[in-house]
């Protein structure tokens, strides 16, 4: 990877993509550990003296490509604008930054402490780059899909009465400890009512219906191992007794839309566009409301990455891509449906789906 003719150096802040870059990730991602400048042929990973000796065992070179990684302290004494000063010299006149994740109060230190440099915004510039999967993040994507299939057969064996959403989703949380994973994201369990809302968590509401299985007899299972840092992603319905008649047809339906999406994605199409359109016809073809949400989403190092599949915005999907595809029905206090498959588009344009977890409807 260059830097723009428009800038001359790029600093990264977004921790998600500095890991990309470097293989560094701090205890706590929400703060601000690390940053990365990026010149055309060097690059450095600036930290504080906490990481300091975690990021001298990194690889020293970049991770995308054979540059030269150097790594630089920071502290009160010399903080993030000291060290810029120091390291851009007179040379560098532009600096690009990540606008969607530097914030306004970052910025203005950076226009303050350095008014000679012109910050330029940027967008996607390493998101981009992450919508390609090398060849060992596939191999963690793969290994983290595996792990959820292995959960969800583990799950089955603890579907007893009695059992609460939050007991679950700890079954969920700790099988993947066991295992040295974490989950991807948190567990959405849903039971009952509850699964009409299509991110259900149970802390947010008060007074909610449905938690323990004994009343019951729909079960919605959203979840994903993380691996190495990569993330995995399925659901799952699992019917807890006889399901009604309204539920199978409402279930039907949607694997019906969701195998229309693969079917498509084997036999060449790749506009996101058209395929959401596509399932979207199938549910309203059958008098059920669409999803509020978009067909799928890529994964990676963050559990939601671009691209999105949206009617609302064309993207072209091309080989090295990881997607979910998980249409779903949500009928309001009633039920939810939704059917969620990994997939991937490998080198020769073919579709590889990643979970294999079984998906007839499964009665228990």
């Amino acid at each position: 990877m260059t830097t723009s003719k428009k800038f001359d150096a790029l600093l990264v802040s977004n921790p998600v993509n500095i890991r990309y870059l470097t293989g560094f990730w701090g205890a706590n991602p929400e703060e601000r550990e690390a940053y990365v400048l990026l010149f055309h042929n060097y690059v450095y990973l600036l930290t504080n003296a906490l990481y300091l000796e975690q990021a001298k065992q990194l690889p020293k070179q970049l991770r995308i490509k054979n540059l030269e990684l150097k790594v630089k302290g920071l502290s009160r004494e010399k903080p993030l604008t000291a060290v810029l000063k120091e390291l851009l010299g007179s040379q560098v006149k532009t600096l690009g930054f990540e606008e969607t994740d530097l914030t306004v109060a970052e910025l203005r230190k950076l226009e303050i402490k350095l008014p000679l440099l012109k910050p330029t915004p940027i967008r996607d510039r390493i998101e981009t780059l992450r919508m390609f999967k090398r060849p060992d993040e596939l191999a963690n994507i793969k290994a983290a899909a595996k792990l959820t299939d292995q959960c969800f057969e583990y799950l089955l064996g603890k579907l007893k009465p009695g059992i609460t959403e939050t007991e679950l989703a700890w079954e969920i949380e700790s099988f993947f400890r066991k295992q040295g994973a974490t989950s991807a994201f948190s567990p959405i369990v849903a039971f009952g009512k509850n699964s009409s809302l299509p991110h259900y968590s149970g802390s947010d509401l008060e007074n909610v219906e449905g938690l323990t299985l004994s009343d019951t007899y729909l079960i919605l299972l959203d979840f994903g191992a993380r691996v190495n840092g990569y993330c995995a992603d399925m659901t799952r319905v699992v019917f807890f007794g006889k399901p009604t008649n309204e539920q199978k047809q409402v279930y039907q339906t949607v694997l019906q839309a969701q195998f229309k999406a693969l079917v498509l994605l084997e036999t060449g199409e790749r506009s996101g566009q058209i395929l959401d359109q596509e399932v979207r016809n199938i549910i309203a073809q059958a008098n059920l409301p669409t999803y509020p949400h978009s067909l799928g989403h890529s994964l990676g190092l963050a559990i939601h990455e671009t691209p999105r599949l949206s009617i609302k915005q064309e993207v072209q999907l091309k080989p090295g891509m990881v997607l979910t595809i998980e249409p779903g029905v949500y009928l309001e206090h009633k039920f939810g449906i939704r059917i969620e498959d990994l997939v991937y588009i490998n080198g020769e344009n073919k579709l590889e789906i990643l979970s294999q977890t079984p998906k007839e409807l499964l009665s228990l």
